[in-house]
């Protein structure tokens, strides 16, 4: 009233235009009030949040400190405020200012739940029992949810009717919601397998054929995973594929203490021969094959005893004797996990020679060291061949296949 008798007395008589007048004023005092309140949930909270935590740095006070909730808090606080100091005026198009600021409360609201979502997610990022769940999944669902929620309120705000008859009408389109949200329900029921069994987690390095994904997966989100390559490039794959098709974890092989080393050298087949007693006393020499070639050669001379013929006689192979060399030399390995398989073995001969495999698993797991276990290893086969009489193949120069 008092505001009523000020416009009179300076001579405004019309009654629209001092109802106008009103509204403004008012208006403008309780934007004002919600403007100081705004900066002070910005500027000044965050100080008495930091005051309160004191030295603590724990997740959640992190999160309070770090996140946009203390501007999105403000920016539902001023739409409310507004809202309450408004709603006494008696302006005849009040009802439009009413559903603009019922709006802008409704988006505030939804901003600042995805901020807490976001924070959530954040947060259960860092606490080991829970890394490993599809965290980031759920809250996006949540998300979701929430403003599909906060669309249906803006348009019966603006229609006027009730929610109940929002969602009645949506049931005939109810296949063209499931066609546009495809990707996220997929997404989620593929998160919710990848995690109930134990697929994939956070960390993980994976190789997905087909997309080019060799590395650890640093995102699981609701519609794509992405994956960061050993060559620092990230790849982006769908949620719903790591499900559909196959792919390879790596986390079998941090978890076992071994990483496996399957390699071979090929051997020239021109080089294998028998050894004559200037080898025999060569490598009896060596602690590793001593015992060995001493029990072979017992064994062979009792055989042969009774044999004549110089091809029904058995002897000691270089390529043999190699083996075994190779296996007693893996036993006595410390870079190498003795409580995993670990042999020595021919395979296949073809033209590039007869391949000697190395089937062994590294007790170094970090790709460098691991690579350096490889390297010595063959280092070695390489050097020690010679001194068997063996040679690796070689193309000769004119017999090069053309690449």
């Amino acid at each position: 009233m008092k505001l009523l008798r000020l416009f009179h007395n300076f001579g405004i008589e019309n009654p629209n235009l001092v109802e106008f007048l009103d509204v403004v004023f008012t208006m403008l005092v309780v934007g004002l009030i919600g403007w100081i309140v705004y900066i002070v949930a910005k500027k000044y909270l965050p100080r008495l949040i930091r005051r309160i935590v004191g030295a603590s740095r724990s997740h959640w006070s992190t999160w309070l400190l770090d996140q946009t909730f203390f501007n999105r808090l403000g920016g539902l606080i001023v739409p409310i405020i507004l809202r309450t100091g408004i709603s006494s005026a008696s302006w005849h198009y009040m009802w439009i200012f009413d559903r603009i600021v019922d709006i802008w409360i409704v988006i505030a609201a939804g901003l600042l739940i995805t901020s807490l979502m976001n924070g959530i997610n954040r947060v259960y990022e860092h606490i080991a029992s829970v890394k490993d769940k599809p965290v980031k999944i759920i809250t996006q669902v949540i998300t979701i949810v929430i403003w599909c929620a906060i669309v249906l309120i803006i348009v019966s705000i603006i229609t006027r009717e009730r929610l109940t008859v929002l969602l009645g009408g949506l049931t005939a389109f109810a296949a063209v919601l499931m066609l546009v949200f495809k990707d996220p329900i997929l997404g989620f029921v593929a998160g919710v397998q990848l995690s109930s069994n134990n697929m994939m987690r956070l960390g993980d390095w994976i190789v997905v054929p087909g997309s080019d994904a060799d590395g650890n997966v640093t995102e699981i989100g609701l519609t794509t995973v992405k994956v960061q390559n050993w060559d620092k490039t990230i790849t982006t794959i769908p949620t719903y594929n790591l499900v559909s098709q196959p792919f390879t974890n790596w986390r079998g092989m941090e978890e076992s203490g071994g990483r496996r080393i399957k390699r071979s050298v090929n051997i020239d087949v021109a080089s294998i021969r028998y050894l004559n007693e200037n080898d025999l006393a060569i490598l009896k020499g060596s602690e590793l094959l001593h015992d060995y070639i001493t029990q072979r050669l017992a064994e062979l001379e009792a055989y042969n005893a009774n044999r004549a013929s110089h091809l029904d006689k058995r002897q000691l192979t270089n390529i043999g004797t190699f083996r075994e060399y190779l296996n007693q030399w893996l036993d006595n390995n410390p870079d190498i996990n003795q409580e995993m398989t670990h042999m020595v073995r021919q395979l296949q001969p073809g033209p590039t020679g007869l391949p000697l495999e190395i089937y062994c698993f590294s007790v170094q797991q970090s790709w460098i060291p691991y690579e350096e276990v490889q390297a010595n290893i063959f280092d070695h086969v390489y050097a020690v061949m010679p001194l068997f009489g063996l040679k690796a193949f070689e193309y000769a120069g004119t017999l090069v296949p053309e690449q």
